[in-house]
């Protein structure tokens, strides 16, 4: 920001000003800076109330000067809900000082006036750009969205593939009957026969891209493996043109992921299964907005349906490099200490074979319900 240069309004100014704002035939007032001094170098009567042919003033004589700065307040509509625009012309031709000095005075003027009277503010450089037509464009480009980088670009494509896959997830509950009192339809039916809960699986994970069954087993088998499978992982990855999650190949030893593409990673903790998305920012676009908009379905819907395991976090990154046990401890917070208190006697968490599914992270309590205050004794 400008440091500002200290110049204010004359007494006279402030008297020209007030007389301008209520009177109506005034459309045009032209202030300058003399003697180190902001004070009114003419008034100018609009010809009608058409404003557009009123632009036409700027072109009168000695209204406008080559190189000679000014600022100019133009009335876009009559009193009493009168609006203005401002009009801000250093020239390029102008001496340096000049145009110093104009620019560190422009928003103590723009205060001084109030600037909640002034609707638009255009910085001119040329007799050009004082005329209605490049006024016009003035305004539509400040009401026009500011440009996105590309970055921006991206990552609005990606927020808008996640809103649209978390929306067909709700529906395809909707469209299944689910009920938060009595749950899905056929449990109220009370009998429905294999063919039904074939479907109502089916539709249950309507919207998932299909696995391979490789995938689900190697999946299936993490789960259900007990503490010597702690530390294991098993790294699956989207086959793009086919739209078909598959098991990677080779298989990482250990908590090695791909360095420039995106994967799943299912890690077998003390505590449950982990997912893992990982997501280097070198990765092409078309796969992150591939990959990111279907995980949420992908550990929600799939892994429970066709893998049997229900993961209790779910953990993002886009440096591979950062993903260690320590990292997973530490974002897992409570859930590993808990574990490592715990010991290893308890059954495995993370599959549907053990004796308790531990609740994905967002879907357990927060806050314990405080107890009942009761009489002091």
């Amino acid at each position: 920001m400008a440091a500002q240069s200290g110049i204010a309004p004359t007494a006279e100014l402030n008297e020209t000003w007030s007389s301008f704002v209520g009177d109506s035939s005034s459309r045009l007032l032209k202030i300058a800076i003399k003697d180190e001094q902001l004070v009114p170098a003419g008034t100018h009567a609009g010809s009608d109330d058409d404003a557009e042919a009123d632009f036409a003033l700027f072109g009168q004589d000695g209204v406008v000067e080559d190189k000679t700065p000014a600022y100019y307040i133009y009335r876009l509509n009559p009193p009493p809900n009168s609006t203005f625009a401002f009009f801000s012309y250093v020239p390029d031709h102008a001496p340096v000082r000049a145009k110093m000095l104009y620019a560190s005075t422009r928003n103590t003027l723009v205060r001084a006036l109030g600037d909640s009277r002034f609707s638009a503010s255009v910085f001119a450089t040329s007799k050009a750009d004082l005329t209605y037509a490049s006024y016009l464009s003035h305004t539509a480009h400040a009401a026009a969205d500011a440009p996105l980088t590309a970055q921006e670009q991206e990552m609005a494509s990606i927020r808008a593939a996640e809103a649209a896959a978390a929306s067909t997830s709700g529906e395809d509950e909707a469209r299944q009957g689910r009920s938060m009192i009595f749950g899905h339809n056929e449990q109220q039916q009370g009998g429905a026969d294999g063919a039904a809960g074939q479907e109502d699986k089916a539709s249950k994970t309507r919207g998932a891209l299909p696995w391979t069954d490789e995938a689900k087993e190697k999946v299936r088998e993490l789960g259900e493996g007990g503490d010597d499978k702690v530390g294991s992982v098993v790294q699956l990855e989207i086959d793009v043109p086919n739209e078909t999650v598959v098991l990677s190949s080779p298989q990482p030893d250990g908590l090695t992921l791909p360095p420039s593409s995106p994967c799943y990673v299912f890690y077998k903790h003390a505590a449950g299964i982990v997912v893992i998305y990982s997501c280097p920012p070198s990765s092409p676009i078309k796969s992150r907005l591939l990959y990111s908009s279907a995980l949420l379905i992908l550990y929600k819907v799939a892994a429970p349906e066709w893998a049997g395991v229900t993961a209790i976090k779910k953990l993002e990154t886009d440096d591979p490099s950062e993903v260690t046990p320590s990292w997973i401890d530490a974002e897992l917070g409570p859930l590993a200490a808990t574990s490592a208190a715990a010991g290893t006697d308890s059954p495995a968490a993370g599959s549907r074979s053990g004796t308790a599914t531990p609740l994905p992270d967002e879907d357990k309590p927060k806050f314990a319900k405080p107890a009942r205050p009761g009489r002091k004794r």
